[in-house]
């Protein structure tokens, strides 16, 4: 029918004038009720007869033979299984892939059955932990470069999915999930979601476009983009042209039972230091902003109200935080403590949690576990920080890339003067009712239609 083909021509050529570069751009259309993809500035209707899955299958046969298939190959199915597949980038000690096992631990006890797949073989901190639990773990083993490993990782997940037979499979990378989403859907996966985790790069103009045309890209195959907060919601729809009906907010959650008991036994059995303490838990990242914390520990030096600080996470930005710790002669005051996994005691020792953020932050989970763990909190002024600490009444907001706002706060909440026994217990009430990770888990798990 030509006047489908004539809208598929405008559509084309209306997401071409957005990229940045053609070649990059790949997306999915409907033309004439059929499926064509879309290479740069080439398109390829598929035939009626040729399905997604045919297409997959015969690329597969072509060129791959996915590890996943391998590593699958010999997990047991049993007939009747509530089956989920969970893609992750990897098994990194941090963020989303501790979300992920807490949920999965969850879900067992709901009577699904998780499967793991990663994008990459490293790191994989967690790998044993999700065994142990009697989690499958597979991975895909993607090159870290190069536009053959979005058609790999549509393989990897095709083959996956016709071994596992999930119901429903779950991305938690996004713009990743587009390709995901075709190898599922070409297996016959009929529910399909996505977790959106950070607010859209809107000061990146060329990150946005990118994302924008993956999250485009991915429509059609998507039943739900899952928001970790309101904020992350509004800037998904705003942003991504997303529709609010193919968004839900399942908030982020922590075992906030385990995380307060486990810090309240670490605070008995230690003794406190004289140093006074503050501490941030978080990816050494770019959306994360640990050089504003770093040089308030300067200017609380220089002003004679020294602090410890314990930045705790692992990332890209390591050197460049070790060098500017030396740069401003904090080496013996600033502690880079990498990946932990007894965070509760951690927090246990601290006197202030400080959650230095950027506009792009989702919601912090390490926020969430500060609340469980009953320390006071100090934030950055952004969305997802005044979502959760309830505009400021649960903590102090200090605003972004602040220096001397952050200083001024960890010398108020440090003082023997302070009293913030009322809003450590409104913090922690706060977490056990809203950001409970049994509740993401039902949530998600109705999200992806596995649960009524």
């Amino acid at each position: 029918m030509p006047g489908h083909r004539e809208a598929a021509k405008s559509e084309l050529s209306r997401v071409d004038r957005e990229s940045e570069n053609g070649s990059y751009h790949r997306r999915f259309l409907l033309a004439n009720r059929q499926p064509s993809v879309v290479f740069g500035a080439s398109r390829c209707y598929l035939a009626p007869s040729l399905s997604l899955s045919g297409l997959l299958s015969g690329l597969l046969s072509k060129f791959f033979a996915s590890p996943a298939k391998a590593e699958l190959a010999d997990v047991p199915l049993a007939e009747g299984q509530n089956r989920l597949l969970v893609v992750l980038t990897s098994l990194c000690a941090e963020g989303t892939p501790v979300l992920v096992l807490d949920m999965c631990r969850c879900w067992m006890a709901q009577g699904i059955s998780p499967f793991v797949v990663t994008l990459l073989t490293s790191p994989n901190e967690l790998e044993e932990e999700f065994r142990a639990a009697g989690i499958p773990v597979s991975t895909l083993a993607l090159p870290p470069s190069g536009h053959i490993r979005f058609l790999k990782l549509a393989v990897g997940i095709y083959e996956a999915c016709r071994r596992v037979r999930p119901r429903a499979v779950l991305s938690m990378p996004l713009g990743w999930h587009a390709f995901t989403f075709m190898g599922a859907r070409g297996a016959g996966v009929t529910s399909t979601a996505a977790h959106v985790g950070n607010y859209p790069p809107a000061h990146l103009p060329a990150a946005l476009a990118k994302f924008r045309q993956l999250v485009q890209l991915g429509q059609p195959l998507t039943d739900t983009l899952i928001c970790c907060s309101a904020y992350v919601q509004q800037g998904a729809c705003t942003h991504f042209g997303v529709p609010l009906r193919k968004t839900t907010v399942i908030y982020n959650g922590v075992d906030v039972e385990a995380f307060a008991s486990r810090s309240r036994r670490a605070r008995n059995e230690h003794a406190r230091g004289a140093a006074i303490v503050v501490g941030m838990v978080a990816r050494l990242e770019v959306h994360k902003d640990q050089p504003t914390l770093i040089r308030a520990a300067a200017l609380l030096r220089d002003s004679g109200h020294p602090v410890e600080v314990w930045l705790v996470g692992e990332g890209t930005r390591r050197a460049e935080y070790e060098a500017l710790i030396a740069e401003l002669g904090l080496a013996g005051s600033v502690r880079l403590l990498g990946m932990r996994r007894d965070i509760p005691e951690l927090l246990a020792q601290m006197d202030a949690f400080v959650f230095s953020a950027k506009p792009d932050e989702g919601l912090g989970v390490a926020l969430i576990e500060a609340m469980a763990a009953s320390v006071p909190i100090i934030a950055t002024d952004v969305g997802a920080c005044r979502e959760v600490l309830e505009n400021g009444t649960l903590g102090e907001l200090v605003p972004p890339a602040d220096v001397e706002a952050m200083a001024n706060a960890i010398r108020r909440l440090t003082s023997p003067d302070f009293d913030g026994r009322d809003r450590l217990a409104a913090a922690q009430r706060r977490a056990t009712e809203t950001f409970s990770i049994e509740e993401m888990a039902k949530r998600y798990a109705r999200s992806l239609k596995l649960v009524p």
